[in-house]
Formats: structure tokens, C-alpha cells, sequence
């Protein structure tokens, strides 16, 4: 008993640090257009839409009968909930998910739509993604300050970091149909 004991309380201290020090796996498990569909889409959208309505207005707070007509109306989580982090920390959240989302974007064995490899040792793929965390950490900067004409004007070269990779990895003549990221 005391044996069982004893192994027991080892396994109880060493079993979590041993799944801890395996950590997360250092290969990607999306491919580049899953990768921009998922993080890189949406959240350059939250930035765009910044150029449309400033997002240091006074937000109306949610009572928990809105909050009750909110989730009777929208039935789904991220309807519910979309409301949470909204203003300025949407903002920083966004920003957030693009400046990494460009490392994530360049990580080694990130596979294309079409299965080719991603062209992270190319150039212009390099300068695409370094444009893409310059100019999100710019907006980052902007929003942690809450001063909207930063933020204005660091949107715009988000928006030309996209066009940089997109003209030569993503457009074609019809980009739907054609493999992308050659």
C-alpha cells in the first residue's frame, strides 16, 4: 500500500510536467488559404471597418435585457458574445492576430491551397509579411493610444501589405478557380 501510495503521488507531480514540457507541435496544421480564411480575413476586415466608424464612440452599455433579447434573438456564441470586446480593444485585438498572423504565415512546411509549398524563402513573400507586422503593430500603437488618425492612417498600409502578396500569390485572371500561391 505504501508502494502504491508513493507511486501515485509521483505520478501526480511529474505526469503534468511531462505534458507540459512536450508543448504544441511546431508544424502548421492549416494551409496558407485556411490560414488567411480563418485569422488574416476577418480581422484585416475589423480594421477596415475602423475607416468607417471610429471605434471610440460611446458604447451603449448592455443591460441584461438586452443581453436576453440579444441571445433570444442571435442563438449562436459568437453572435451572443460579439459584443464583448468591441471599440478599441477590437481594435487591439485585430492588430494583435495580424502581427502574428504574418509569422504565422512564414512558418517552415506551410503548404499553399493547392498543395505546393508556401514561398516563405521568397523575397517578396518575406517582405509581404514583414510589411503585413510593421504596419499591424502600427495600428496596434494607434489603438492602445485611442488616437483615430493613427489608426486611419496605419489601416492603409495593412491594406497595402494584403495587395503586396495578393497581386502575385493570390490574383489571377480568376483567382477562385486558379492555384493560388505559386
Amino acid at each position: 500500500m505504501k508502494r502504491f501510495a508513493t507511486l501515485l503521488l509521483m505520478f501526480t507531480l511529474f505526469a503534468p510536467g511531462a505534458a507540459l514540457a512536450q508543448g504544441i507541435t511546431e508544424e502548421p496544421i492549416g494551409n496558407l488559404a485556411q490560414l488567411m480564411r480563418g485569422l488574416m480575413f476577418p480581422n484585416a476586415n475589423k480594421l477596415f471597418d475602423v475607416q468607417a466608424v471610429e471605434p471610440g464612440g460611446e458604447l451603449p452599455e448592455m443591460t441584461p435585457e438586452i443581453r436576453d433579447a440579444v441571445s433570444a434573438l442571435m442563438g449562436s456564441t459568437s453572435s451572443r458574445f460579439a459584443a464583448i470586446y468591441r471599440g478599441w480593444p477590437e481594435v487591439e485585438g485585430a492588430a494583435v492576430a495580424l502581427a502574428d498572423g504574418a509569422k504565422l504565415a512564414m512558418m517552415e512546411g506551410r503548404l499553399c491551397d493547392n498543395g505546393l509549398p508556401a514561398p516563405v524563402d521568397r523575397a517578396d513573400y518575406i517582405e509581404g509579411a514583414r510589411l503585413l507586422e510593421e504596419s499591424a503593430v502600427n495600428v496596434l500603437r494607434g489603438a492602445q493610444e485611442q488616437d483615430y488618425e493613427a489608426v486611419w492612417d496605419a489601416i492603409n498600409y495593412v491594406n497595402d501589405s494584403c495587395t503586396h502578396c495578393h497581386k502575385t500569390y493570390r490574383d489571377g485572371p480568376d483567382s477562385r478557380q486558379e492555384p493560388r500561391c505559386q
